[in-house]
């Protein structure tokens, strides 16, 4: 073909393109079709936005991509300690610098508090529900180094039987014979994600909200990885199982005694058996161990624990968007809360509500279903004080263009309205990213991934560092106003004594 028809060919194409553009922008709800505008970059104003259908299903299936490997491992440098925000929604956000104090409320947590101030004498224990963005440990990891830092604890608390999605903290492996085996060896069932993984004669998932069930013997082995990430020993492993599994530690020689809370081992089992929970004292502090499960049932979880100070659970539902705690039974909630002496419940939700929701109307029906959630995990949870962690940023496309999904600073807005007034706290992680289009520079800095929605490993860090922050000044904040109160009763009490025996004088 002759270069002149090339280039009338390509002109041609050009020019339809163009008129796509200009007649039918903005008209279709199935297909995005940009502005010419957007597309040339001209200066002709902001492009509106079409208009968004009704989504109001909030079932488990609007997951967030995953970041690769490649992604999470690129070695970027550790960023500074500095954060980004931005004041517009352009493609590439103007960057400035926030103050080192961030701008947050206090975090209204006295149940929490006050239990922090007799870690010394008992466990306190700090249960994290979320999403993708706390897999691998992320975010609850450094939470609890710092609040063991602080009030003593050790071990990493709820882990399940059967790990699937390796983590920073701990390995896991099954053995059978002396032979590793492949976690497919046990069967799961899920309380969230793909339906063909819920349990079929019950909703006894457990407060990991995902159960194993045990069919033949199987060893399973912890492991603590200190060598990647800090990490204290644990001196006890509580086992949360049905009543027909058996549990020993191998070697027995490592037990110091054994705890059984609950009922007896029986010789049935059904998903309607209540949770029992037992806990193996060892000899003295480890950071691996061996179990041996035998018997047919379920296993709730693992926890490595310490008999003093904080553990803190991280308790991931991939795709999951929060909706999915009514769904299941209660009762072993209530047992696991009430005997690990849970202070403070955290729930990381509403990003993977964000691709489904598509109007105002769709947006209030999900922050009402948050809240039936919040009832119900804190009716299990009366001694506990609530932390609902909002969404971060994040990025779509609209209109050609890349920017924070539209209906995000609403979600946001109603959901800490929502929580206070369910009487918890609320921690907008969308405006401590810095706002609409924050997640640019985020990105930039290497702290969240090219899918514009996970952080980075050095970005999850960093959430975890800011909430740990907050959360530590704010007790401090607490404890000396308490102490300067007593201390002004003490001083007030002293005045009243000497003006009465000046009197009798």
């Amino acid at each position: 073909m002759k270069p002149f028809r090339i280039l009338i060919c390509i002109l041609s194409t050009f020019i339809v393109l163009a008129a796509v553009c200009v007649l039918f922008s903005g008209q279709s709800e199935l297909v995005r079709i940009p502005t010419l505008e957007s597309v040339l970059g001209l200066p002709f104003g902001q492009p509106g936005q079409s208009e968004l259908a009704d989504f109001s299903d909030f079932s488990e299936s609007s997951e967030l991509s995953e970041p690769s490997d490649s992604l999470e491992s690129s070695g970027a440098s550790e960023p500074e300690d500095t954060l980004v925000a931005v004041d517009t929604v352009p493609v590439r956000p103007k960057v400035v610098v926030l103050p080192p104090s961030l701008l947050q409320t206090a975090l209204n947590l006295p149940l929490f508090y006050t239990a922090l101030t007799s870690a010394d004498r008992q466990s306190v224990r700090v249960v994290h529900f979320g999403d993708s963005q706390i897999e691998e440990d992320r975010i609850s990891m450094v939470l609890r180094r710092r609040l063991q830092d602080r009030f003593g604890g050790g071990g990493i608390g709820l882990l399940p039987m059967v790990q699937t999605i390796p983590t920073y903290t701990a390995k896991q492996t099954l053995e059978q014979n002396g032979h590793e085996v492949p976690y497919t060896t046990v069967r799961r069932f899920l309380s969230y994600g793909p339906s063909a993984m819920r349990m079929k004669d019950g909703n006894r998932y457990g407060p990991m909200a995902q159960v194993a069930n045990v069919t033949q013997p199987v060893d399973v082995t912890v492991e603590l990885l200190r060598d990647r990430v800090p990490t204290y020993d644990y001196d006890r492993i509580r086992i949360l199982c049905s009543d027909s599994v058996s549990v020993t530690l191998l070697p027995d020689s490592l037990q110091l005694r054994h705890i059984l809370i609950g009922a007896s081992v029986a010789d049935t089992v059904s998903a309607t058996d209540p949770m029992r929970q037992e806990i193996i004292v060892l000899q003295e502090p480890r950071r691996s161990s061996m179990l041996h499960f035998d018997g047919k049932g379920y296993v709730y979880g693992i926890s490595l624990e310490t008999a003093t100070g904080v553990q803190v659970d991280n308790i991931p539902m991939r795709g999951a968007s929060g909706t999915n705690f009514t769904l299941m039974d209660r009762q072993p909630f209530d047992a696991y809360f009430s005997h690990t002496n849970t202070a403070l419940v955290i729930m990381q939700f509403g990003g993977n509500a964000l691709p489904a929701v598509r109007s105002q109307f769709a947006v209030e029906k999900y922050v009402q279903s948050m809240r039936q959630q919040i009832r119900f995990v804190m009716a299990a949870a009366p001694a506990a004080s609530l932390l609902f962690i909002g969404p971060s940023d994040m990025i779509t496309t609209v209109d050609g263009e890349q920017k924070t999904y539209p209906l995000l600073p609403l979600l946001d807005r109603l959901l800490a309205d929502m929580v206070e007034e369910e009487g918890g706290a609320y921690y907008s992680l969308f405006k401590l990213m810095g706002g609409a289009g924050s997640m640019f520079s985020w990105r930039d800095k290497g702290l969240a991934g090219e899918d514009m929605i996970h952080f980075t490993r050095a970005g999850a860090k960093k959430v975890g560092e800011m909430l740990a922050k907050q959360i530590l000044e704010d007790y401090d904040r607490i404890v000396e106003t308490e102490k300067s109160k007593v201390q002004g009763t003490d001083t007030l009490n002293d005045r009243r004594v000497n003006d009465k025996m000046e009197m009798t004088e």
